[in-house]
């Protein structure tokens, strides 16, 4: 039975599914994309959201979105170019479109990234909190004039050569660090290089030694930095943790290592070198075998 409709009822309007979907991406509330877009990497944001359209535009120029500045990746910054550019170039570019330089926090630059480089980061990005320089071929007057002008610096990441210098920590411990990192290198990371690296740093929570170290070495990092919370030493190759370091290691929020090396995951190939699975063979070997069938089927 119909019901008579109430002429002074208030109007209800339907609306479908499909009109509701027929929105387009640029009519995505602001805050929404916004939060969408500061999730995205650096090479994401340069790659052409900004081309999209107006609104995609404005919420890619918000400073929230480059709070990270990672062009690590080289190979990959030409690409989203589209062209081969110079480090100069692509720093002006984004700083011109984001408006972003003072919000800037942590920048990895290009393996080949000079001194010059550095020094131009300097007189544009001076508010850095992080820096990740991996170029080992930096003079070392080029690194202290540019590392006087970032005012917050309260993390590092440099070569091996420049981590254990007495030079460069001696200068670096006004800055008072609290995160530190170390890039892969053929040299050992002995005790005196702890020592110096401790008392010149004493205030990390957060160290990354990827390389290849010794027991003692480990021991003093873990002695010596009272406020260490993380700790990263999967480089080494030898096996050198026992339970001296895991006992006072378990003070640390995070500790990583290489477990499969020293509880016995993993055995030295004797054939290749390589690591080999206790429980599998190594796939030198399985190669090995496929070749000889191959040759007497």
């Amino acid at each position: 039975m119909n019901r008579p409709i109430n002429p002074n009822s208030t109007a209800v309007t339907f609306t479908s599914a499909s009109s509701r979907l027929s929105k387009g991406w640029n009519d995505l509330n602001p805050d929404l994309l916004l939060s969408i877009l500061s999730r995205l990497s650096t090479l994401d944001l340069i790659a052409g959201v900004y081309a999209v359209c107006s609104s995609w535009r404005s919420a890619a120029r918000d400073p929230v979105c480059w709070r990270i500045l990672d062009l690590s990746d080289w190979d990959a910054v030409n690409a989203r170019f589209r062209a081969l550019v110079s480090f100069p170039q692509v720093l002006n570019r984004i700083l011109a479109f984001s408006r972003a330089g003072a919000s800037i926090e942590k920048l990895y630059l290009p393996p080949f990234a000079d001194g010059q480089d550095l020094i131009f980061v300097a007189d544009r990005l001076p508010n850095l909190i992080y820096l990740s320089l991996p170029n080992p071929e930096i003079q070392e007057d080029e690194f202290f004039l540019a590392l006087k002008k970032f005012r917050f610096l309260t993390g590092l990441a440099v070569d091996q050569n420049f981590g254990t210098s007495v030079n460069l920590l001696s200068f670096l411990q006004y800055h008072c660090l609290t995160e530190f990192k170390l890039f892969e290198h053929e040299a050992r990371l002995e005790h005196h290089h702890a020592m110096i690296m401790c008392h010149y740093l004493p205030n990390l929570k957060k160290l990354e030694i990827p390389v290849r170290l010794s027991r003692q070495a480990i021991l003093t990092f873990l002695e010596e930095l009272h406020g260490l919370e993380y700790l990263d030493i999967s480089g080494y190759q030898d096996s050198v943790i026992n339970n001296e370091i895991l006992e006072k290691a378990s003070r640390l929020k995070v500790f990583v290592w290489h477990s499969g090396r020293d509880l016995g995951e993993f055995v030295v190939c004797s054939n290749c070198g390589g690591n080999e699975s206790v429980a599998e063979p190594c796939q030198c070997v399985l190669e090995e075998k496929i070749m000889e069938w191959l040759a007497n089927p």
